[in-house]
């Protein structure tokens, strides 16, 4: 054999043997004849660079060009990956550690400071007719997901007729709220490295693919050049569909903003009763309910589209845990506009509201459960998993609507916040002397009882309010009663320790 002929087979060799350690079969076809033909679509998961076995150098040949650039680009998404996890841990951790109680003490001190003079005080003026903002168009269909951090702040529309005093006030204490919204709302923006990779391939072949097909006029049915040369780009980019991996990040970015509106909500509310308590002119009143009425619809919007996010990339358990937070949403807008009817002595058509409102929240809680089962194909710990994290929360919010309905009727009155505080202060200084939480619960219909000792529910009872079934057994809550969360957080601000058994943390 010739020293060129040995040549060839040496070099043969090697190529065969780097083919098979960049896995070259895996990102190009071959014809009948054993040739390269075209591009595949690339493997699943995540991929290392190719390096040498000799040498452990990367191998950048030409040749291999589409495995390492695959390569790079999965390592740039899981540094995207790694930053946004990180970012939302720490994000978390101080939406938790916000004291709300402290800044609602706070706020109050500061609102008592004003003087009278500045408040405009009197009941003459007449509150505005309308009373729910969504017919207001209070967010642009075509504002990002999620709104931008200028509907809440100081740059709000809805706080510019309100005092300036009142309105430093509250600017000041939602001022770490704000930044921990806008962090959040940088998270639920980030573009993974892949989506930005397929949208730049897509885009160049879809300009390559319009300008073959703007000279033809032999196009099927009512197709038109833009429709076939978008069709053919995404089928000849190399991936089958758009990459999903930043959607969980941007949905669980969501859910931080969902909770940081709900703590601008409970304080916005403190404010309300302040100013109630001030005597200010029903307009006021009215402006800073409709601030209220728009935070709690800005979730319920945000909500249903995080939803469709999670559909479009089939997380099934993203999907029913963002639902909890759309039957929230809900749940507080009506039952802020009934604060609002009933403080201006209209029931109107309220009763026949709350039952249609409850008798949505089961559809949907059944719906959404129904879905998940199918979709996880009834497997037993994902059932489990779902009754955990979705169906007990779910029949809390129906329970809630359920006690909404009963307080139309004339019938239970809720406890007033001020009187939950003195409930929980008697329980920890009184002969029970509770000191931990993990204590509070509620029936299905939302009646607050206590357990004491140890917290844990060891017999079973009815609720004196509405016969339901409350406690359980063997440490063990029965499933239709929930945890009372609103007596704990309360707990938690008068200064109660975590519990120390399993069945009472988490509060």
């Amino acid at each position: 054999m010739s020293s060129s002929s040995l040549w060839h087979v040496v070099m043969f060799s090697r190529f065969e043997t780097l083919d098979g350690i960049c896995e070259l079969e895996s990102y190009y076809t071959r014809d009948d004849d054993d040739a390269w033909a075209s591009i595949a679509p690339p493997p699943q998961g995540l991929r290392r660079p190719p390096t040498c076995p000799h040498c452990r150098e990367p191998i950048k040949s030409l040749r291999y060009g589409r495995v390492y650039k695959r390569a790079d680009l999965d390592m740039s998404e899981q540094n995207v990956a790694t930053s946004c996890r990180r970012a939302l841990r720490l994000i978390h951790e101080g939406v938790a550690a916000f004291d709300g109680a402290k800044i609602s003490k706070d706020l109050e001190k500061a609102l008592e400071k004003i003087p009278p003079g500045e408040l405009p005080v009197g009941g003459g003026e007449a509150a505005e007719q309308e009373l729910d903002i969504r017919e207001k168009k209070a967010i642009r269909p075509n504002e990002p997901l999620p709104v931008p951090s200028k509907r809440f702040d100081k740059k709000s529309s809805h706080l510019r007729p309100v005092p300036k005093s009142i309105k430093e006030a509250w600017v000041k204490a939602i001022r770490r709220l704000i930044a921990y919204y806008e962090d959040a709302s940088k998270v639920a923006g980030t573009t993974s490295s892949h989506v930005r990779a397929y949208e730049a391939a897509v885009a160049t072949l879809y300009r390559q693919y319009l300008e073959e097909l703007g000279y033809s006029n032999g196009l099927p049915g009512a197709v038109t050049p833009e429709d076939m040369a978008l069709g053919l780009a995404r089928k000849h980019c190399g991936l089958p569909a758009p990459p999903k991996a930043d959607v969980r990040f941007r949905v669980e970015a969501c859910w931080l903003t969902f909770n940081i509106r709900f703590h601008m909500v409970t304080l916005a509310q403190k404010v309300a009763e302040i100013l109630v308590k001030a005597k200010v002119g029903e307009k006021v009143k009215a402006y800073w309910a409709d601030m209220i009425e728009d935070i709690i619809y800005s979730v319920e919007r945000d909500a249903s589209m995080a939803i469709e996010v999670a559909r479009k990339s089939q997380s099934n358990r993203q999907i029913v845990r963002t639902a909890l937070f759309l039957m929230e949403a809900q749940y507080q807008a009506f039952s802020h506009r009934v604060d609002r009817y009933l403080s201006a002595g209209r029931i109107d058509n309220l009763k026949d509201e709350a039952r249609e409102g409850c008798a949505k929240a089961k559809v949907a809680m059944e719906q959404y459960s129904r879905l998940f089962r199918e979709a996880m194909d009834f497997r037993l710990p994902d059932q489990q998993w779902l009754q955990d994290n979705y169906g007990a929360p779910a029949e809390a919010i129906v329970a809630k609507w359920a006690a909404l309905i009963t307080r139309l009727d004339g019938g239970y009155t809720p406890v007033t916040d001020a009187e939950k505080r003195e409930i929980v202060k008697a329980l920890m200084g009184g002969f029970l002397g509770i000191k931990t939480r993990g204590h509070f619960y509620q029936c299905p219909n939302g009646h607050a009882y206590v357990i004491t000792e140890c917290g844990g529910a060891m017999e079973e009872s009815r609720c004196p309010e509405c016969n339901s079934v409350i406690g359980g057994s063997s440490h063990a809550l029965n499933s239709s009663n929930t945890r009372a969360m609103d007596l704990e957080n309360i707990g938690r601000e008068e200064g109660m320790a975590a519990s120390p058994f399993a069945w009472g943390q988490g509060a």
